[in-house]
């Protein structure tokens, strides 16, 4: 592979911030009088943006003050409840040091994704952050990929992205890139097994070890 840009998702992807969105999200049904739901359940749900998880569990009337409620008291959910998941660092360190640009596209609000990165101290790996709230459409809509790679003038060939969900895979083939998925997130293995022609890889480690064995310098 000869590249020059790599895009990643967020949640279940380079984080795992799901005791962080479970708690958030169980205060916020909590406040409204719904019941709260498991960890498991949340993870399985999230992926497709803050409003399409917030549908899942209130009536239509209430998605905007659940969503007000939770993006009002996330941050403070963050704190002690997030962790990058092992590998992620030296995956990135290594890619920088083989002059990779890197970006990051996820379905998080831009505040929301900023208190995570800044909750791990990871914005300074990459050069730009695009969210459901920077183009007109979220994935699986191939829209955050075609913005970062206009961003950096890169091609579609120059280009790989990397996610854990069935909304990753679409998104970035749609935008003509390497796709790569991994089996951290809210998709169980078994299910990403039915997509096909897809690379799935168990962790961060094992992808580090494919790019290591196929990126030309």
């Amino acid at each position: 592979m000869n590249k020059k840009l790599g895009i990643f998702d967020l949640d279940g992807t380079l984080v795992d911030a799901y005791n962080a969105i479970s708690a958030t999200f169980n205060y916020s049904l909590g406040i409204l009088g719904y019941p709260t739901v498991s960890v498991e359940t949340v993870k399985r749900a999230v992926g497709g943006g803050s409003r399409n998880l917030a549908s899942k569990f209130v009536k239509e009337e209430h998605v905007s003050e659940l969503m007000a409620i939770y993006k009002d008291n996330h941050k403070r959910f963050l704190k002690g409840n997030v962790k990058l998941f092992q590998g992620g660092e030296e995956l990135l360190k290594f890619l920088l040091d083989r002059d990779l640009l890197l970006g990051v596209a996820t379905n998080r609000s831009k505040v929301s994704a900023g208190e995570l990165l800044n909750e791990l101290n990871m914005r300074r790996y990459f050069d730009i952050i695009c969210t459901e709230d920077d183009v007109s459409k979220a994935k699986p809509s191939p829209d955050m990929i075609l913005h970062i790679m206009d961003f950096h003038k890169v091609k579609p060939e120059e280009t790989f992205y990397v996610g854990d969900m069935d909304v990753d895979f679409l998104a970035g083939t749609r935008a003509g890139v390497d796709t790569f998925l991994l089996s951290t997130g809210s998709t169980p293995y078994e299910d990403l097994k039915k997509i096909k022609d897809i690379k799935i890889f168990a962790n961060l480690i094992d992808f580090k070890k494919y790019i290591k064995d196929n990126l030309k310098q």
